[in-house]
């Protein structure tokens, strides 16, 4: 969906057009990935890595310095609280703070379209709530489509609009959090029993594995 690999089959298109026939320029302007992992090579300080987000604006050869630019950049750095870190080099940060990294600077890129693979993996939980409540309030401000592949089912639950479920390459179910996250489904999609409390929050319900620790009583096993 970023362009970044050739689809095997079948086509994937952006307002109609498909991506294999969008010049990469052209079509970072529209579209931002930020992967699951990323190990830098260099010790640029994050406020330049996220300067970086502006590339597709300029030439090949950089130049990312213009007001606008600086604006974005600076915006990035405050959403995702990396203010106390701009002249930190990328490459002494901790797992979770180069996820926000990733993000700041895809943020800064300016596109209309945020693909985001696991945007929680490497963050604790205080930052998982930060980065998705943020994320979820900017979609509407900017006009932004925001996707993201979540294996949290609780974070699915409470930040998306939309859940796609899929097991093996398949789509299994596609609909609103409490249209996705039953019973029955989730079944399907992990071979596995869950528990699902209807209404735990605003968007959808709550998943969590059933206690098989809670004797008939009520009480807690050792």
């Amino acid at each position: 969906m970023a362009g970044l690999l050739v689809a095997d089959s079948g086509v994937v298109a952006l307002d109609g057009e498909s991506l294999a026939d969008i010049p990469p320029r052209k079509r970072a302007r529209r579209i931002a990935y930020v992967s699951q992992s990323w190990r830098p090579a260099f010790s640029f300080t994050v406020e330049q890595t996220v300067l970086f987000g502006r590339a597709p604006w300029h030439g090949i050869y950089g130049g990312y310095e213009e007001e606008e630019d600086l604006r974005a950049a600076e915006a990035g750095i405050e959403l995702m609280e990396l203010d106390a870190l701009r002249n930190a080099p990328v490459t002494e940060l901790s797992g979770g703070e180069l996820q926000r990294v990733m993000i700041a600077m895809a943020l800064a890129q300016g596109a209309d379209h945020l693909l985001l693979d696991e945007p929680t993996t490497h963050l604790d939980v205080a930052h998982q709530q930060s980065v998705l409540r943020r994320l979820a309030q900017l979609a509407p401000e900017r006009g932004i489509s925001i996707l993201a592949s979540l294996h949290d089912l609780n974070l699915a639950s409470i930040y998306s609009d939309r859940i796609v479920a899929m097991r093996d390459g398949t789509i299994v179910a596609d609909g609103e959090p409490a249209q996705v996250l039953t019973p029955e489904i989730l079944r399907t999609t992990f071979q596995t029993e869950l528990h699902v409390e209807s209404g735990l929050y605003r968007r959808g319900p709550g998943v969590r594995f059933p206690d098989d620790r809670r004797t008939a009583g009520g009480g807690a096993d050792g």
